[in-house]
């Protein structure tokens, strides 16, 4: 019985293993088949593009996202930007279809669509776009502001349009904080560095509330102008539009927000009639294509770094189950140094969409940046959605600097602070006795506030950094420094904004920036170039394997996957475990931080 039992312990072990195998290689061929260009299937002589504008488009990434096993084909940006680059001269492509029905992009992203549209209206070729309901009672301005690009809107008759306008809403927590016996002690350079006033406040400060009202005002303004231009409707028939929001279908039909009220079916029907000989493609199955066979092949080379997410000391996390992309300076310095050394690399394209972070890495990146201009290699930033502080910081060294014009920038400061639980402890009658050695150990405890000495040396060191920070944006913007500290303390602006004061060059996204950067390598906007992605993307095996053995899979299989090796070891030995992962490790959170 007893070798029984042990056969069949075995057996299933075996089994598990087997079933592990297999969903490993499932999951290989997953994020593999839309990332990997596939050029065995011819493509069809008459095309109509279709954009899933609801998936959105993801920043840096493409093909397969693993996280949370969703398994979504998500196209990139930048592919998308290419798609329809590409396809405004490609006579195989008749029109472009899109459907949508809430926001799943931010501001400077959805501007970045809006001139790809644009782009490929040009060649007046028609662009069509289909929604049951853009917004279902709540807002949806920003989505109907990437809707309006296109040229004739579909709408279902149950639909409506969420056309209402914005608002920002931010909650304050001090009197609550109050109550606990918590208290936030935060230094900051300077008055608009506001990022952890809702701790200490009750309410916005002023200067917050300025430098907030700018900025939504300013993309409130573009959002209005964006729609009136593209609708061909005035501005103010916009706004009295968005005070009548959200509006029924007819309503939008007749406010020339859009052009047909109709289901489905009836909108394919309309697209088959025009087209019936064009295959529907989506736009990441449209660029395993490739170029038609009559086009000259690009002989020159860009690299293209994608810097996204808080920026952090060490390495970037390339986990393909991360659900949050982190920029690591040793991961971006050493793309960056590897693209300036390329001999094969003639330019050097870096999108940025960061809030900040650390202020070390910050530096790493920048000084990486400094020297790649110097090896006379044009170095060009295009900003997403958010460059601040320390997004800012990486990007103020470049030859030029791109930004859309709702791109949040500069928040050029800095910011600590420290949690104070002395009240809550007292409160909770917890007592702690401090043992220190040498005069600052205790200096971060939570257990008591700085005292003189230690605030005077935390003042220093942000003065440091402020004056660190200010002094290489000047040089970088090749501006006095006294007029980079009057504009920056800390203040967040529009991309408008920020092309008025000189923090940026030129107003434009991703094919904007590609195009500027053709021209300095010697092309001209409408030549072919490679774009090369820095640092190569890693083959999907391989970053499966590496989860494995970082022990970061998600939904405890990491654990399942160690019980089922390790059953399999103890009854048949004959599975050696190499899924090994790190030991329990404490986090240091860097005290200064650029947000």
């Amino acid at each position: 019985m007893r070798v029984f039992a042990k056969l069949l312990i075995g057996l299933l072990a075996s089994f598990g293993f087997l079933v592990i195998m297999l969903f490993c290689v499932l999951i290989y061929i997953a994020i593999s088949s839309d990332s990997v260009p596939s050029q065995a299937s011819k493509p069809p002589e008459n095309m109509v593009l279709s954009l899933n504008l609801d998936a959105g488009f993801s920043e840096g990434k493409t093909g397969r996202d693993m996280s949370y096993f969703g398994f979504q084909g998500r196209t990139s940006l930048q592919d998308a930007v290419v798609a329809l680059r590409r396809a405004r001269d490609d006579d195989r492509v008749k029109a472009v279809v899109a459907n949508i029905s809430g926001q799943s992009l931010g501001l400077a992203q959805i501007q970045d669509i809006r001139n790809a549209v644009a782009t490929f209206r040009e060649s007046g070729k028609p662009t069509y776009l289909y929604s049951e309901t853009i917004g279902e009672l709540g807002n949806a301005t920003p989505a109907y502001y990437l809707a309006s690009a296109f040229e004739e809107i579909w709408l279902q008759p149950s639909g409506g349009v969420g056309l209402t306008g914005l608002a920002l809403e931010q909650p304050f927590f001090k009197e609550f904080l109050d109550r606990l016996g918590v208290r936030a002690n935060v230094i900051q350079r300077y008055e608009y560095k506001s990022a952890a006033e809702n701790l200490t406040n009750s309410g916005m400060s002023e200067p917050a509330r300025e430098a907030l009202d700018s900025l939504f005002g300013a993309i409130f303004n573009q959002i209005v102008n964006g729609v009136a231009k593209s609708r061909q409707i005035s501005e103010d028939d916009v706004k009295q539009l968005m005070r009548d929001g959200p509006l029924l279908a007819q309503e939008a039909l007749d406010g020339g927000l859009v052009d047909s009220l109709g289901y489905r079916d009836e909108f394919d029907d309309h697209i088959e009639t025009d087209f019936d000989d064009a295959k529907k493609v989506s736009l990441g199955r449209y660029l395993s294509f490739g170029l038609p066979e009559d086009v000259d092949r690009a002989d020159r080379s860009i690299a293209v770094i994608h810097a996204i997410g808080p920026i952090q000391r060490g390495e970037s996390d390339d986990n393909p189950f991360a659900t949050q992309a982190v920029i690591g300076s040793d991961t971006l310095a050493s793309a960056i140094r590897s693209a300036a050394e390329d001999e094969n690399i003639d330019a050097i394209l870096m999108r940025i969409d960061s809030p900040g972070g650390s202020y070390v890495a910050s530096d790493t990146v920048w000084r990486e940046v400094v020297k790649a201009t110097e090896a006379e290699k044009p170095f060009i930033v295009s900003m997403g959605n958010t460059a601040a502080s320390g997004g800012y910081y990486i990007a103020m060294a470049a030859d030029t600097i791109f930004a859309q014009p709702g791109t949040v920038t500069g928040s050029i400061g800095v910011i600590v602070n420290k949690i104070v639980l002395e009240e809550a402890f007292e409160k909770l009658d917890i007592n702690w006795t401090t043992l220190t050695y040498g005069d600052n150990g205790a200096m971060f405890t939570a257990t008591r506030d700085f005292n003189d000495a230690e605030m005077l040396r935390m003042n220093r060191t942000l003065d440091a950094i402020y004056n660190d920070f200010t002094s290489k944006a000047a040089l970088g913007r090749d501006m006095p420094v006294d007029e980079i500290r009057r504009i920056a303390r800390g203040r967040v602006w529009s991309g408008e904004d920020a092309k008025r004061i000189g923090l940026v060059d030129e107003l434009g996204g991703l094919s904007d920036a590609i195009e500027h950067t053709k021209v300095a390598i010697g092309l001209t906007a409408d030549d072919l170039v490679r774009l090369v992605a820095y640092p190569p993307p890693k083959d999907p095996l391989e970053a499966l394997k590496d989860a494995l053995e970082d022990g970061s899979l998600p939904f405890g299989l990491q654990n399942a996957i160690r019980m089922l090796v390790s059953i399999s070891v103890t009854v048949n030995n004959w599975i050696v475990p190499y899924v090994d992962g790190p030991e329990s490790s404490i986090l240091f959170v860097e005290p200064i931080i650029i947000r």
